[in-house]
Formats: C-alpha cells, sequence, structure tokens
C-alpha cells in the first residue's frame, strides 16, 4: 500500500480558480460521483469572513456548477456541498481503483490530492489520464504505509457511529455537523478524525484482501 501526494491544476475547475482570487483554502471532505461526468464534493472553505460572500458569488458563477449549498460554522469557515455538472479530472479519481484522503488548494491555484492506492500501475494509470487531459501534474510524494496502523479507540467509536448512523451511505443518512454536534468538537475536527480513521480502514481492508488471495 502506498500513499501519493499528487499537485496539479484542473483548468476551468471552481477550485482551482477561487483561491487564485480571493486569500482562501479548500479542503475537500468527501467526493461522490454526479450524474455521468460530474462529481458532488463536501468542502470546508476557510478564509477571512469579510470575502466569503463574494467567494460563495464566484463558486455559483462558474458554469460548471449546478448547486451551492452550504453553512457557516461557529469559527467561521464555510462547510458546504458544491455540484459540478462535468469534471473529467475530478471523476479520473472517482472512477479509478484509489481513494482519496483529502484535497486541498494551493496559493497557486493548485490542489493537492492525497490518495491511497495498491501499487504503482494504478498511479501511472492517473498520470496518463491526467496527460490524455493536457493536465500537468506533479508527483509531491510517494511513501509506503505502514499495514500495522490500527484505529484508536476514538476513531474507532467515532468511524463506528458514523457507519451506523448513515455518514457513508449516498445520499447520507446524517450530516457531518450532526455528527460533529454529537461528540461535542467542531465539523473540522470530527473530518481530520474521520479522515486519519478512513485511512486506516482502507489500509486494514487491503490487509485482508491479501491475506485471502
Amino acid at each position: 500500500m502506498m500513499e501519493a501526494v499528487i499537485s496539479l491544476k484542473i483548468p476551468q475547475n471552481w477550485m482551482s480558480e477561487i483561491p487564485e482570487k480571493h486569500p482562501v483554502t479548500i479542503k475537500v471532505i468527501d467526493r461522490v460521483p454526479y450524474s455521468d461526468r460530474g462529481v458532488k464534493d463536501l468542502v470546508e472553505i476557510a478564509g477571512p469572513q469579510d470575502v466569503m460572500d463574494e467567494v460563495l458569488r464566484d463558486i455559483r458563477k462558474n458554469p460548471m456548477v449546478t448547486k451551492v449549498e452550504t453553512t457557516m460554522t461557529e469559527r467561521g469557515k464555510l462547510i458546504g456541498a458544491v455540484t459540478t455538472s462535468r469534471c473529467d479530472i475530478c471523476r479520473i479519481l472517482t472512477d479509478s481503483d484509489v481513494f482519496l484522503i483529502s484535497a486541498e488548494t494551493r496559493d497557486n491555484g493548485k490542489v493537492d490530492w492525497t490518495l491511497v492506492l495498491s501499487d504503482k500501475a494504478v498511479l501511472k494509470d492517473i498520470f496518463d489520464h491526467l496527460k490524455n487531459k493536457s493536465v500537468e501534474a506533479e508527483l509531491v510524494k510517494l511513501t509506503k504505509i505502514d499495514d500495522k496502523e490500527s484505529l484508536t479507540e476514538r476513531q474507532d467509536k467515532i468511524a463506528k457511529v458514523a457507519f451506523e448512523r448513515g455518514y457513508f451511505d449516498y445520499p447520507k443518512r446524517i450530516s457531518l455537523r450532526e455528527l460533529a454536534r454529537m461528540f461535542e468538537v467542531s465539523p473540522s475536527t470530527l473530518s481530520e478524525i474521520l479522515r486519519k480513521g478512513q485511512r486506516k480502514i482502507v489500509l486494514d481492508y487491503f490487509k485482508k484482501q491479501r491475506q485471502t488471495i
């Protein structure tokens, strides 16, 4: 098992455009396919509160964005769902044998994808797809993951409750904000806990897969 960080700039994508125009960072908390060519992203947007209205206006102006639903957290961050009708680059991930652990924007308009994958052949396929779409991408980091990691008691409890309440269902039966209230933490804190938990669950899954072969 490997963890890869890929840095790329997605043309005509709102996640690449917004950080170039506004002093904000965007994190993808979850991503699911939408229609035949689009995606629906659960995102966290952090930055000065006085620019958030302009940020939302610019997101909605993007011709590929069909729907934006957001709420402001107590710490001044926006949590929301952004539906994109067409994003061939985003669909490379949803259609590949990888797990997207995180996607985060940079000041230069690039987006860093952190992926968990089984072997280098999968990574090569992703880069081949990106090249075919004329997208320049850079492999920032590639590390082997220790598959002996296990969930902490807290991560195990939160992941179990999230699963039982339907957080991982599509469509979700409980929101990140509702889960955060249950555990008395902020949505961003819960998102980070779930992300780490998901990473370890994925590793455990592949470990068991290898043992059954």
